[in-house]
């Protein structure tokens, strides 16, 4: 947690020294999301995700983008699955990726993300209940995506993100026995409050 905070300060400090250099909006969007080392194949867990961004930028085709958002991760087994398990992973994240215009209303970006997991449950057929060990509460992502500019101030893009480290268990292990990695998709639409991106 001391961690986390001290990252969020750190990147939201320059923000209140330069925040008219800054522009910014809302966000909402779904994850669809599994999780790499639980022997559950596939992206069948969806989630919300919304939040706030601000973006600078520094040339006419470069750019970066910082978010605080809500994220709800997992993975979950197939519909028609006889024993079915679903984990539910809730974390507040922030997202900071540099963005370069590839041509016209699309850009590509990739950075890092930082989440804080701030409550963890999985399901049976039975119900929720709480993990026996709760995996780390931070993680490190990577991702990469590309969005495209729909209107002046609506913006949707597709991104995909992977943990750096193991979000629980030993990354030394063998795959499916101690190292857990959250895979992300993200599908997003963003709103800007005001202000025209180039």
């Amino acid at each position: 947690m001391k961690r986390f905070i001290t990252i969020l300060f750190l990147l939201i400090i320059p923000v209140a020294l330069y925040s008219q250099r800054f522009k910014g909006g809302i966000l909402l969007g779904l994850n669809v999301s599994q999780i790499d080392g639980d022997s559950y194949a596939g992206f069948n867990k969806a989630g919300l995700v919304a939040g706030a961004y601000v973006f600078t930028e520094f040339t006419e085709n470069w750019s970066a983008q910082m978010e605080i958002r809500y994220a709800e991760k997992g993975s979950s087994t197939p519909f028609n699955y006889s024993d079915p398990i679903k984990y539910r992973l809730q974390y507040v994240e922030i997202p900071l990726v540099v963005k370069y215009k590839l041509f016209k209303n699309f850009k590509l970006e990739a950075g890092l993300s930082f989440g804080y997991l701030f409550a963890a449950a999985q399901k049976d057929a039975a119900g929720y209940f709480q993990f026996e060990e709760i995996p780390d509460r931070t993680e490190t992502a990577i991702c990469i995506g590309l969005t495209y500019d729909l209107f002046d101030r609506l913006t949707v893009g597709a991104r995909g993100s992977y943990s750096l480290f193991p979000i629980w268990g030993d990354p030394l292990e063998s795959y499916g026995k101690g190292a857990w990695f959250n895979s992300v998709i993200t599908f997003g639409l963003y709103y800007r409050i005001e202000g025209k991106q180039n």
